[in-house]
């Protein structure tokens, strides 16, 4: 397996973050449970990503 650069790794971690943090406002926000699904989508990638770049 190859080692990546764990800087590219840990802000597409973060971004994916946000994004989850962002989706699940807008469904407080809307009163959608649709976005409840893609924030927790989003919310796992990120943890993923970010416990990839500490491993890396």
């Amino acid at each position: 397996m190859t080692q990546q650069d764990p800087k590219p790794l840990r802000g597409a971690g973060i971004a994916f973050l946000g994004a989850g943090v962002a989706f699940s406002a807008a469904a407080l926000a809307a009163g959608q449970t649709a976005f409840i699904g893609v924030a927790t989508a989003f919310i796992a990638l990120g943890v993923v990503f970010l416990a990839r770049s500490r491993r890396g």
